[in-house]
C-alpha cells in the first residue's frame, strides 16, 4: 500500500507537458503527450468532425482516468439570423446531450465565459466516476475540456490543474 501511495504521489508531482495546437486554436497541459483522433458523428445538423486530443491513463498510478479536449465545428449557417439566446440553447443542449450520452446524473451546471465567449462548466456522475467538463462556444466552434476521475479521486488537484490550463487562443473582439 505504501509503495502504491508513493508511486501515485510521484506521478502527480511530475512535470506536465505544455500542449499547443495552432490547427485547433487551443493550449493545454497534459500529464503526458496526448493522442489526437478524429471521429465523424451524426447530428441533427448533419455529420460533424469531432477532434479529440486525449490522454487515457494506462496505469494504476494515475489519479484521473481521462484528460481530453474536444473540438467540433458546427455549420456556420446554423448561427446565422438566430435569436439572441441561441448560443445559450446550444450550450445547454450540449450539457443535456453529454448527460444523456453517458446515462449520468448532472451534479452542477454553471454559466461561464472564457476569452469573452459563452460556456458551461458542469459535473456529471456516472457509475463509479465523475466527469468534469467545460464547454465553450467560439462562434460556430465548440470546445470541450474534460477530466474523468474515479469516485474515490473526486476533487483532486489534477482536475483543476488540467481545467485551469486550457485556453482558447482566439480572443473575442468587442
Amino acid at each position: 500500500m505504501t509503495l502504491f501511495l508513493v508511486s501515485a504521489l510521484n506521478a502527480s508531482a511530475q512535470e506536465w507537458i505544455d500542449y499547443k495546437s495552432e490547427e485547433h486554436a487551443f493550449i493545454a497541459k497534459y500529464p503526458v503527450q496526448p493522442v489526437q483522433t478524429l471521429e465523424v458523428i451524426d447530428t441533427e445538423v448533419g455529420p460533424l468532425d469531432m477532434y479529440m486530443i486525449m490522454h487515457v491513463a494506462t496505469s494504476e498510478n494515475s489519479i484521473n482516468v481521462v484528460y481530453s479536449v474536444i473540438k467540433s465545428a458546427y455549420p456556420k449557417s446554423q448561427f446565422e439570423d438566430v435569436a439572441d439566446n441561441y448560443e445559450d440553447e446550444v450550450l445547454d443542449a450540449a450539457v443535456q446531450g453529454a448527460v444523456q450520452n453517458v446515462n449520468g446524473t448532472l451534479i452542477f451546471k454553471n454559466e461561464v465565459t472564457h476569452n469573452g465567449y459563452p460556456g458551461r462548466s458542469f459535473k456529471i456522475e456516472i457509475e463509479k466516476a465523475y466527469i468534469y467538463m467545460n464547454a465553450y462556444l467560439v462562434d460556430n466552434i465548440m470546445f470541450v475540456s474534460q477530466v474523468i476521475c474515479l469516485t474515490e479521486n473526486d476533487n483532486n488537484k489534477d482536475i483543476k490543474r488540467f481545467m485551469d490550463a486550457f485556453d482558447i487562443i482566439k480572443v473575442k473582439e468587442d
